[in-house]
């Protein structure tokens, strides 16, 4: 027997997968750390989703410059950079979804994380459901309104 709850979830993800391209959403991973790319690419793979892989913010920027992606994941310390600094840098490139996977979780760090415009914040080791969840359920970021002349 099926719940009602769970079919209108159910519903809902099948609505927001019919969103994205035929080959399902995109997501851009950014870890400096070998092990943890492997890990997120393969997952997300399994789970659907178009993985593209980069270990450093300079990688992160010619991924996200060269085509549609629906969502960031990303580590905070990158090599070259952070997280923070990446996403300020976007601009029109950032995708509609950006998630912080990160071992800092104090009430500081998630609101450091949002206040830099992160959507999500998740603390290491994660648990990839709820990755997955995140990036299935969260709706599109609204577009910026002008406030008129």
């Amino acid at each position: 027997m099926v719940k009602k709850g769970v079919t209108l979830a159910l519903a809902r993800n099948d609505q927001l997968l019919n969103e994205y391209s035929m080959n399902g959403p995109t997501v851009v991973v950014v870890d400096d750390d070998e092990d943890n790319v492997v890990v997120l690419e393969v997952g997300l793979q399994t789970a659907g989703f178009v993985v593209k892989t980069a270990r450093s913010v300079s990688e992160a920027l010619e991924l996200l410059s060269a085509g549609h992606v629906d969502a960031l994941v990303t580590d905070y310390s990158l090599g070259d950079g952070t997280a923070l600094e990446l996403l300020a840098s976007l601009g029109s490139q950032r995708p509609r979804l950006a998630i912080l996977v990160t071992g800092h979780g104090s009430p500081e760090d998630v609101a450091l994380s949002r206040a830099a415009g992160f959507d999500a914040h998740l603390v290491k080791p994660i648990d990839f459901r709820q990755l997955e969840l995140t990036l299935r359920s969260s709706p599109p970021i609204a577009e910026p309104t002008s406030s008129g002349p």
